[in-house]
């Protein structure tokens, strides 16, 4: 408990020195709230499916991001090596790490909840998923800050993987290809779901517009809340595992 509770005041103490970082937690609620309060004048549904996807991008980009650079930071400065002779465990490394980064993105999904206007069952649900994708995508940012030797080096592996995370879930309304890569990694899931949350099925299963036309389902391939929390955690628990590798092979060479 004192390793996890020194690594955690750690973050806390680097936390506002990383200026970046730090205006990601603010940055996404705020435009989301912009681009939203404009396109919901017109219509309130785009404006919510706005708000659902800067959330899904908060989630894929900004924990990893934290995660990734500070482990790379230990790995640069060889304070990773000193951790591991000291005999920190790989969890006790990561729970302490992953616990400031939870408690600081609860803020902004309490944040786009309020935007989106999610209350009662669904706002459980929201939160659920949202802490859920924190997990996964701190675990993964993790495992990309123990394989980098400092931080020009994380940032340059972790752009690629956070705009594939951020992105293909969106391009996946448009093309079935890229759709099936979305049914696979937890952002993907996520967004649908939220998606699901703010609209309902009928956003996928298709419906009549108020000029009764009948509208495709944007994400037909979408299969329920139940199956999107099953990929989400299967996500999370293959990065754990990758991390837990990682750590033992790579912490001493920190």
């Amino acid at each position: 408990m004192n390793a996890v509770k020194a690594i955690f005041v750690k973050q806390l103490n680097d936390f506002p020195k990383n200026m970046s970082i730090a205006l990601m937690f603010i940055m996404y609620p705020v435009i989301a709230w912009v681009v939203s309060s404009f396109m919901g004048q017109e219509d309130p549904e785009a404006g919510n499916m706005i708000v659902m996807q800067f959330a899904m991008i908060f989630v894929g980009m900004t924990p990893l991001i934290m995660m990734a650079n500070g482990i790379a930071e230990d790995n640069e400065y060889k304070s990773l090596r000193f951790l591991v002779t000291a005999g920190v465990k790989p969890v006790q490394y990561l729970v302490g790490l992953m616990s400031f980064t939870i408690i600081m993105s609860v803020l902004p999904l309490l944040a786009f909840a309020w935007i989106g206007g999610i209350s009662g069952g669904q706002f459980a649900q929201f939160m659920g998923l949202g802490m859920l994708g924190v997990l996964a995508s701190s675990v993964l940012g993790a495992v990309i800050g123990l394989f980098s030797k400092n931080v020009q080096q994380c940032a340059a592996i972790y752009s690629p993987i956070m705009m594939v995370l951020s992105f293909v879930p969106f391009l996946s309304m448009f093309n079935d290809t890229v759709a099936r890569v979305g049914t696979v990694i937890f952002t993907g899931q996520i967004f649908y779901s939220l998606i699901e949350i703010v609209i309902g099925s009928e956003a996928f299963e298709g419906r009549y517009n108020e000029y009764g036309e009948w509208v495709e389902g944007i994400l037909p391939m979408y299969s329920g809340m139940n199956f999107a929390l099953l990929v989400v955690a299967a996500n999370a628990l293959l990065f754990i595992a990758l991390f837990v590798v990682a750590y033992r092979k790579r912490g001493l060479r920190g």
